[in-house]
């Protein structure tokens, strides 16, 4: 994010807790401060990324009695709902413009100013917010000012990219104990787009419709086909599918679709 600041001309000054990453920036033409406190003086944004919940608190304890009046702070970090909805009217309780602005983008698409930011929070500060954040990639969405919303979204995002990577190590677990080589189990990805599954099976779960398509019994079966071809290769996603699918058989869905996996969470 520094790097795509520094190319589209802006002032900035950097800290970070690990002093040789905030160092390396330097040469993007950024300042490197000490400490938190110094990295804001005078600023009249302050962009913030951090591990977790905790780390963003001890940090805002730690810079709000330096702000500059009227200084407007966006939170890109991915965080809790629940931490982000109390901390968004504790900031603004000490009279603090805060925005959480979330992003889905790689090192990579953050200098090139690429990618999603998502945002919510109070609509005046967002307006304000927007022509910062707006630069830093091809797309600003905003959520409302429901404060936890970016939070929820930003989770949901990870959580598809977290479950489609465990179902690539499962193919790929299968693959080995089929003696299939890696790169030729994932060729069948670039005629078979899975990601279609998502607006279409997605829709129907939403909406609690359990129309088989594809059904549940049947899908278990197949499940139980791909636990056997991974043989003793350690599995990431498919015996917990497995369960589930077990669970809703039991419950009566065995002849619906398996999106009805879902069916007493929506």
């Amino acid at each position: 994010m520094v790097e795509g600041m520094c190319r589209r001309g802006d002032a900035v000054t950097v800290w970070n807790r690990t002093r040789a990453k905030a160092d390396a920036l330097a040469a993007f033409g950024a300042r490197v401060a000490a400490t938190p406190e110094q990295a804001i003086e005078g600023a009249e944004a302050v962009h913030m990324t951090f591990p977790d919940d905790a780390v963003v608190d001890a940090i805002l304890a730690r810079l709000l009695p330096r702000l500059a009046p009227g200084a407007l702070v966006l939170d890109h970090s991915t965080t809790s709902p629940s931490g982000t909805r109390d901390r968004v009217p504790r900031m603004a309780s000490h009279g603090v413009k805060f925005l959480h602005a979330p992003v889905f983008m790689s090192p990579q698409m953050a200098r090139e100013s690429k990618g999603l930011v998502l945002a919510s929070g109070p609509a005046a500060v967002y307006e304000e917010a927007r022509p910062r954040l707006e630069p830093m990639g091809a797309e600003v969405l905003y959520l409302g000012e429901r404060p936890d919303l970016a939070a929820a979204y930003k989770i949901f995002g990870n959580s598809m990219l977290f479950a489609i990577t465990g179902g690539l190590a499962d193919v790929l677990a299968m693959a080995k104990n089929l003696a299939v080589a890696p790169e030729d189990a994932l060729s069948i990805f670039s005629k078979f787009n899975v990601a279609t599954t998502i607006p279409f099976r997605g829709a129907k779960m939403a909406r609690r419709d359990f129309s088989a398509s594809f059904e549940l019994t049947m899908a278990r079966k197949d499940i139980g086909l791909m636990l056997e071809a991974a043989g003793p290769e350690p599995l990431a996603a498919l015996p917990g599918i497995a369960e589930r699918m077990d669970e809703a058989i039991a419950a009566g869905h065995g002849r619906d679709d398996l999106a009805a996996i879902v069916a007493d969470v929506v």
